[in-house]
């Protein structure tokens, strides 16, 4: 198949998402073009092109292309897509995948069968994109909103990574397939204890992603406060609010508690998760959070660490009980303490969340899913 892929996230700019799996693997068997949104904004980030290396040789075999090279906002690069999609759209495609795109996407499904994938409540990051001024969010979520309507009416089929999303966007069933998130289970495994080649020591609690305002590191780090000075914190990641972060465990005073690695390279970051004894999804809860089904939760797992994640409806309805979950600093520090006494229900919940993702959320598994509807489609 010839499968055109337009997208709200910039390959190689952005940290890892569910698109870079679908694009490896598609590529593989097929001819991939994918039609991107410049996140010129994030070229600033340290270690940008070091983070994806082991995703050189899928960039070799596809074609990809900007909206745009000029430095303008996400927004303005969709509204003004219409000529460089028509451009691309003239080499001529079976099949269009449609990621999270609002505009651009939604000009190529007037030429060609398309497939929508929603992976996050997208109205919900509109309203609060750092990338819109405050004053303008509300009009951008409005104006989101209309565009996924749009984008769900004029799309064959409709995927999603939960039922939650799902319900959210209001998407029938006939058209609708959950295709949820997973974890290469090759790379991300339990690679023993890697503290010493990390220079790490002490029992140590993790979070590894992104630092965006959805992410509540604060509960976390009061809970630290009051808990053993065995127990130290490992934070692996930088886009969104790093500094901001750095300075909360300072005035925690547990600054020096707490490593905040910054952006390593995504091949090594199941060496960083096996240096981890208990792994963290403290997200808060919000209209993007309740929709959310993160990647880490399949990575911490397939790397047989055990988890504490906030309550979350994706996260419940995905692996219910083989995590714990909490909702404040003193939950937290209730679960965190339990774990640390108990290295059996550790080692078992390691096992038991490793199992399920080999059994059911490996990804060449799951675009196998997506590449038969994108296939009946075409």
């Amino acid at each position: 198949m010839k499968i055109l892929i337009t997208s709200i996230v910039d390959l190689k700019k952005s940290q890892h998402s569910r698109l870079y799996q679908f694009v490896k693997y598609l590529s593989k068997n097929h001819d991939v073009t994918v039609l991107s949104i410049n996140d010129w904004w994030k070229g600033r980030q340290d270690d940008l092109e070091s983070y994806s290396d082991e995703f050189n040789d899928v960039f070799k075999r596809i074609r990809y292309f900007y909206l745009t090279k000029k430095r303008v906002s996400p927004i303005l690069q969709e509204l003004l897509s219409a000529k460089k999609v028509k451009e691309v759209l003239k080499k001529g495609f079976d099949v269009h995948l449609n990621y999270n795109t609002l505009v651009s996407g939604y000009i190529a499904t007037k030429r060609i069968k398309t497939v929508y994938d929603i992976a996050d409540n997208l109205r919900a990051l509109i309203s609060s994109s750092p990338q819109i001024p405050s004053l303008l969010r509300p009009i951008g979520g409005f104006f989101g909103n209309l565009m996924i309507r749009k984008n769900i009416e004029r799309a064959e089929k409709v995927t999603v990574t939960t039922e939650v999303l799902k319900e959210t966007c209001n998407i029938p069933d006939d058209k609708c397939k959950v295709i949820p998130n997973g974890v290469n289970t090759n790379l991300f495994r339990n690679h023993g204890n890697t503290k010493k080649e990390l220079g790490l020591n002490g029992f140590i609690i993790g979070y590894v992603g992104v630092l965006r305002e959805w992410v509540d590191l604060k509960s976390v780090f009061l809970a630290l406060k009051d808990l053993d000075v065995d127990i130290r914190m490992l934070v692996v990641g930088k886009e969104g609010r790093f500094e901001k972060n750095v300075d909360l465990a300072k005035k925690f005073g547990i600054y020096d508690r707490v490593v905040f690695t910054g952006m390593i390279p995504y091949s090594q970051v199941p060496k960083y998760i096996s240096a981890m004894n208990i792994c963290l999804i403290p997200f808060k809860r919000n209209a993007i959070s309740k929709d959310a089904l993160p990647l880490k939760l399949f990575e911490y797992m397939a790397c047989e660490k055990p988890v504490i994640s906030s309550e979350l409806p994706g996260v419940k309805t995905v692996v219910g009980n083989k995590v714990m979950y909490a909702a404040n600093e003193k939950e937290y520090g209730k679960k965190i303490v339990e774990l640390y006494k108990d290295r059996e229900l550790r080692t078992k919940m390691g096992k038991e969340g490793r199992k399920l993702v080999e059994e059911n959320y490996d990804w060449e598994r799951i675009v196998k899913k997506l590449e038969k509807i994108l296939e009946i489609q075409r």
